[in-house]
């Protein structure tokens, strides 16, 4: 007696935990891909350190190259920044998409993507979400770039709508690139084999193309 009197009340605990509403849809892709996509932007809350790349670099790069070499290579700064800060833009934005690989890299290492692929939802989300929160990143970095550039004194021959069209194709171009470094998280021991690779091929494009100088006066 004792021990059905005993059963009875944790049967009926165990039925007030259990739900008896309807299972949950399973959700849309748009909505797992924006959902890990949050997930990246909450990331950069608790660590806002990860904007550094995003905020100092860019700024660290463009000011450096205007003064320290602008009136040795294009006579004047203000006529070296008209043809500087294009190639920082897409410099800037180019070498942040390494990040996104590095970030899966190490939820691959701690578990975290193993987990992921458990639930039921639509797998490439994960991928998907985690560029899409970079996207934002790049975003950033884009506008503190432009909005420098004009205070030195750029003026875009496009207009505002150049200037838009440009970011815009730098975007696609760069979450287009990422998925490079994605595929390279995967197969990477750790996130400094990642860095290592992907500055080995950023670098040595990004100098011998028009970035810094006009490649006609390159030998």
């Amino acid at each position: 007696m004792t021990t059905e009197s005993g059963a009875e009340p944790d049967a009926e605990r165990l039925r007030s935990a259990v739900s008896d509403q309807p299972r949950p849809p399973r959700p849309s892709a748009l909505s797992a891909s924006l959902t890990f996509g949050w997930r990246a932007l909450l990331k950069i809350k608790h660590v806002p350190e990860q904007l550094f790349d995003v905020t100092v670099f860019p700024v660290m790069f463009l000011l450096l190259f205007t003064y320290l070499f602008g009136g040795a290579l294009a006579g004047s700064t203000s006529a070296y920044l008209q043809e500087l800060l294009p190639g920082i833009l897409a410099m800037t934005v180019v070498f942040i998409t390494i990040y996104t690989g590095i970030t899966l890299n190490d939820d691959v290492d701690e578990g975290v993507f193993d987990r992921f692929r458990t639930l039921p939802i639509w797998q490439p989300a994960v991928i998907v979400g985690a560029l899409l929160g970079d996207a934002v990143r790049y975003t950033i970095a884009s506008t503190i770039v432009i909005a420098l550039g004009l205070i030195l004194g750029f003026r875009p021959d496009g207009g505002a709508v150049g200037v838009l069209s440009a970011v815009a194709l730098l975007l696609v171009f760069s979450f287009s690139l990422s998925w490079i470094w994605t595929a390279l998280g995967f197969v990477m021991r750790s996130p400094e084999s990642l860095m290592a690779t992907s500055m080995l091929v950023l670098f040595p494009l990004t100098f011998v193309s028009n970035v810094f100088v006009d490649p006609a006066t390159m030998p």
